[in-house]
This record gives C-alpha cells, sequence and structure tokens, in this order.
C-alpha cells in the first residue's frame, strides 16, 4: 500500500492530470492499482468543547492512498503513517 500527500486538492489534481476521467472526477483504479482520495485528515486535539465532542484539527496536506505505486506518482509517497486514517481491506 502506498500513501500519498500532495499540499492541496489542486496539487493532487495536476499530479493525477493523466488519470482523472472525462468528467474530471478521481479514478477508481489506474490500471490495476485501486486509488482511494482520502483528503484532508482531521484528528482530536485533545480539547473537548462544550457539547462534549473533541476539537478536530486538520492534518497538512491532501491525502491519497493507492494499494500500489503509480509510475510519476512515486514523487508524492510518503513513509506509512503509524496509524492511517484509512487502508485497504486485506492490506498489510
Amino acid at each position: 500500500m502506498k500513501f500519498l500527500r500532495f499540499t492541496n486538492e489542486a496539487a493532487a489534481r495536476a499530479a493525477f492530470a493523466d488519470h482523472l476521467t472525462e468528467d474530471g472526477e478521481w479514478p477508481a483504479y489506474i490500471g490495476t492499482v485501486a486509488v482511494d482520495v482520502v483528503g484532508t485528515i482531521h484528528r482530536p486535539t485533545g480539547i473537548m468543547l462544550d457539547d462534549d465532542l473533541p476539537e478536530m484539527a486538520a492534518l497538512p496536506g491532501f491525502h491519497i492512498n493507492l494499494s500500489d505505486s503509480v509510475p510519476g506518482l512515486e514523487g508524492f509517497e510518503i513513509d506509512a503513517p503509524t496509524t492511517p486514517a484509512r487502508v485497504f481491506f486485506g492490506a498489510e
């Protein structure tokens, strides 16, 4: 599994330009590689709000997961997070 991070969605769309659908939508697959557009990830800050909900803060970047490497996108791969927001079923 590969984890990609871009500065923002526009940068991700530019990197994926050759893979977007004719309608400009994200692909579900690039060849046999599955694509999971996670987007902005939010994590609790440790502060509880008045209504007993945790305050959330956005992590830097726009995130996309791939089931394997895609030529041309390797430069956006990051080390696997210790607690990923999402993974593919059965991914190690």
